[in-house]
């Protein structure tokens, strides 16, 4: 009876410490700082969207959070190198649309479901649909019309194949019968200055990127692609309002871990990245770099998120005939 006893004790305590285990681990999270990887170039809406929140964290984690933009091969860079990483929490990737597009146009390495688990979703920004002023054209109707008039002449911005303004062109351009050749960039940024050159005739722009060559008249905005109008431009018509609703993606951004991160220490940056997302001043930093914050996902919530957009562009991209290169 005392060994049975013994046996029996002994066996509590362990299953005890393994439900302990995983508490503990979340309270020791994080040891070190932790690093939120940007596939795209410093200074562009991926970058500014990660830092409206990663700012607000090491008050939040106790430990300093380190953003770094790590562009180039199509965001494999930076992604393959988070996929790699120790799955402990303290290497994140700010996900994009093209997390789960990119292995479905260029052959990379990760797969976003297999790969990647969701933290916390943390926003969308809504793409500015913009002209070089050099070719004439003042509206959705007018680009479409060139573009037939003068199949495979004009050229579009492709930050980067998976991206946004990447899928939004293809989108635009299979629901319209149209043909426009992809002038590839490391990011929006180094763009703009061919756009105004017209060197670049057409793209879908993250509003940051260029609101204020709109405002002062350098490009021509053509639409919004989202669900209304923007206060600061208010003159730019929606895509719905000029009969293309069905040709328009609004990228999201979101905080990502490779796989095998234990649940505990996603619940912790799950918390603590939501804290700061109800932050007035968040909510403020991200609007006007004409983002809206979506906060109070959950870890599931987001991952499902990842998950059903994967299947979304798959049907996309085998529907357009696109296949990896």
């Amino acid at each position: 009876m005392k060994r049975r006893t013994l046996i029996v004790a002994v066996a509590s305590a362990f299953a005890g410490l393994a439900a302990w285990a995983p508490q503990a681990g979340a309270q020791a999270f994080p040891t070190k700082p932790i690093r939120v990887i940007v596939p795209y170039p410093a200074g562009g809406i991926v970058d500014l969207m990660a830092r409206s929140v990663t700012d607000g964290l090491p008050a939040k984690l106790g430990q300093p959070v380190i953003v770094e933009a790590k562009p180039g091969a199509s965001t494999a860079i930076g992604t393959e190198e988070v996929m790699r990483a120790d799955p402990d929490g303290h290497v994140l990737l700010m996900g994009t649309l093209a997390t789960t597009v990119t292995p479905l146009l260029t052959k990379v390495r990760w797969n976003a479901p297999a790969d990647f688990v969701g933290v916390a979703h943390m926003g969308v920004v809504a793409n500015i649909a913009v002209v070089s002023p050099t070719l004439g054209v003042k509206d959705m109707k007018g680009l479409i019309e060139l573009a037939k008039a003068k199949p495979g002449q004009l050229n579009y911005m492709n930050p980067g194949n998976g991206s946004s303004p990447h899928v939004s062109t293809e989108l635009l351009l299979q629901n319209t019968g149209t043909k426009m050749v992809s002038i590839n960039y490391k990011g929006v940024p180094p763009s703009v200055p061919d756009l105004l050159s017209g060197a670049v005739h057409f793209g879908f722009y993250p509003y940051s990127t260029i609101v204020a060559q709109l405002k002062a008249g350098k490009a021509v905005g053509i639409a919004m692609a989202a669900p209304s109008r923007d206060k600061q431009l208010p003159d730019i018509p929606t895509m719905a309002e000029q009969g293309f609703a069905d040709s328009q993606v609004n990228s999201w951004y979101a905080f990502l871990a490779p796989r095998k991160t234990p649940a505990a220490v996603l619940e912790r940056l799950n918390k603590a990245i939501n804290e700061v997302l109800a932050d007035p001043a968040t909510v403020a930093r991200v609007e006007k770099i004409g983002g809206a914050v979506v906060a109070g996902w959950s870890v599931a919530q987001t991952d499902k998120m990842i998950a059903d957009d994967s299947v979304r562009w798959a049907k996309f991209t085998k529907a357009a005939g696109i296949e990896a290169k």
